[in-house]
């Protein structure tokens, strides 16, 4: 189990959808964390919809492409802090940061 802190970045669930969006923790109260997306929304949540604020080489997650502002299935090639390398599916790449990734609810693990 993660231990998060107010103030920690994390991946977290958003129900409308039932991704993981980029969020930060504002508040802790026992076991009710109330967190930011990065898109402004605020809400109530737990630790259990919580994901650490990281990727890994060779993982599939969506990116919202510079391009469009439309998410687009990628595979990470490289991570330098938040920063992010990822290839899409026509082989394009280009980097990006972890506030522009999501992931859909069975890929967390």
């Amino acid at each position: 189990m993660e231990y998060w802190n107010e103030g920690d970045r994390a991946f977290a669930l958003w129900d409308e959808d039932e991704y993981f969006y980029p969020a930060t923790i504002i508040k802790i109260e026992g076991d009710d964390i109330f967190i930011r997306f990065d898109t402004g929304e605020e809400e109530w949540t737990a630790a259990d919809y919580l994901e650490a604020y990281e990727v890994a080489v060779d993982e599939q997650v969506e990116c919202k492409s510079a391009q469009d502002n439309l998410y687009y299935d990628v595979v990470v090639l490289d991570v330098n802090g938040d920063r992010v390398e990822v290839e899409y599916d026509d082989e394009t790449t280009e980097w990006t940061t972890l506030s522009r990734l999501r992931f859909y609810m069975d890929e967390a693990e």
